[in-house]
């Protein structure tokens, strides 16, 4: 399964969102960098002992390589590294040069890597049209745009999420796959959440708000420095990441572990979600509200 993560023009997050929800992230699951204008995590994660960044191999080239044979039950996990956040990662290539190669790969990439019973949360970066990567967000259960509250954010979100809901969508679905996350200071929560579900309300979009991600650059600078502390685990950047791993898994409850999906009661998948994130991380606390 496939969680994809992307954002629009300019950089508001989707690689530090995407490494934080694959360090609370319920079950099997690994980071697979997927930015076609080449990738952050070479240059941003440890490894497991904290010596060295990340390796230029295996990476999603060695990835994809093997896609086209098919993948192992183990899917994208014999290509990854364990970084020292505990988190399996494909790292991606290092420019949209080296990421040439792969164009015409996406493809069987995307199936072979969504069949996997884990989940595979996809770093697709800026995720323009015409970018091959497409292929790796039509194949998701769930698509998370990352979007800040600006005037220039909200007047291109009206554009993109019709665009990327058409480019995904699949008729046999009930809903479709694309969700927006909000991202911007804690302390404007509030403000940034009604205001993009104002401007979905105003088209008309299916889409919906999944939460909120906390801008927090203490946070963000304890991921990227790749210590698991409570410091880290009890910051806004981690404690938002929770919520909105929550939310998703709200919204698509196939992505929760089978042991999740075995022990939610009938009528709610909520339960089944609360036991197992409290299982892993303890009581949640809310983020700041503004």
């Amino acid at each position: 399964m496939i969680v994809a993560v992307c954002s629009d023009k300019g950089s508001p997050g989707a690689t530090t969102l995407a490494t934080a929800l694959g360090t609370v992230w319920p079950g099997d699951r690994a980071l697979v960098d997927a930015d076609t204008a080449g990738g952050d995590t070479p240059f941003r994660l440890w490894t497991q002992d904290r010596e060295h960044r990340l390796a230029p191999s295996p990476s999603i080239a060695q990835l994809a390589a093997a896609a086209r044979l098919g993948l192992s039950p183990a899917g994208a996990l014999p290509f990854s590294q364990l970084c020292s956040l505990g988190l399996p990662v494909v790292p991606g290539m290092l420019s949209a040069d080296r990421a040439l190669p792969l164009r015409g790969l996406w493809p069987r990439l995307a199936s072979e890597t969504s069949a996997w019973s884990g989940t595979v949360i996809a770093d697709l970066g800026r995720l323009q049209p015409g970018n091959p990567s497409v292929a790796m967000a039509a194949a998701a259960e769930a698509v998370l745009v990352v979007t800040r509250v600006d005037l220039e954010g909200l007047a291109r979100l009206r554009e993109r999420v019709a665009e990327l809901a058409a480019a995904v969508g699949d008729p046999r679905r009930d809903r479709t796959p694309v969700g927006v996350v909000v991202t911007g200071a804690p302390r404007h929560r509030s403000f940034a959440l009604q205001q993009v579900r104002q401007v979905l309300l105003s088209i008309g979009s299916p889409v919906q708000v999944i939460g909120f991600f906390a801008q927090d650059p203490g946070g963000a600078q304890g991921l990227w420095e790749g210590r698991w502390t409570r410091r880290l685990a009890g910051s806004d950047l981690i404690r938002s990441a929770r919520s909105v791993a929550e939310s998703v898994l709200a919204q698509w409850p196939s992505l929760l572990p089978r042991s999740a999906q075995d022990e939610a009661e009938p009528d709610s998948e909520v339960g089944g979600i609360d036991d197992e994130l409290t299982r892993r991380w303890g009581p949640r606390a809310e983020v700041g509200r503004g």
